[in-house]
């Protein structure tokens, strides 16, 4: 029998899961710190675009790491991804946005709910073990 494999789609729900987790956790933040997540002044497209594109690199990291053998790296390269991506697009809008974006906790945050969105998809795309399936027919 023929194994499915996870869709790209399944991939795209994760990362607009991702999304919505990253900025509902910038919220909180917001609050528990008391702070602003952008204190710098920045362009009108700057914190779209980042999530947007940051996005892009959440799906596609999804995307081919439910194939693979471990979650491990993939989880790396999209922490990693995430974090280059917004900072990048800060770096774009003036280099004091990226100062602050490199070292700011929203940012961390939103890094870490990418690697948490690939290693909880590759557990929740596991096919079953043998043996756990439940009940056998003849009981």
């Amino acid at each position: 029998m023929e194994q499915r494999r996870p869709s790209l789609l399944l991939a795209l729900f994760v990362a607009i899961t991702w999304a919505a987790s990253a900025f509902a956790v910038a919220g909180i933040l917001a609050v528990v710190l008391d702070r602003d997540p952008v204190q710098t002044p920045a362009p009108v497209y700057a914190g779209p675009a980042a999530l947007a594109l940051a996005g892009v690199a959440v799906w596609i990291t999804v995307g081919f790491s439910t194939r693979a053998r471990t979650p491990w790296v993939g989880a790396l390269a999209a922490a990693a991804a995430v974090y280059l991506v917004i900072t990048g697009v800060a770096l774009l809008g003036s280099f004091p946005l990226f100062a602050e974006q490199a070292s700011s906790p929203f940012v961390v945050a939103a890094a870490l709910l990418a690697a948490v969105a690939v290693v909880a998809t590759w557990a929740a795309t596991r096919p079953p073990k043998a043996g756990l399936s439940g009940p056998s027919p003849s009981s």
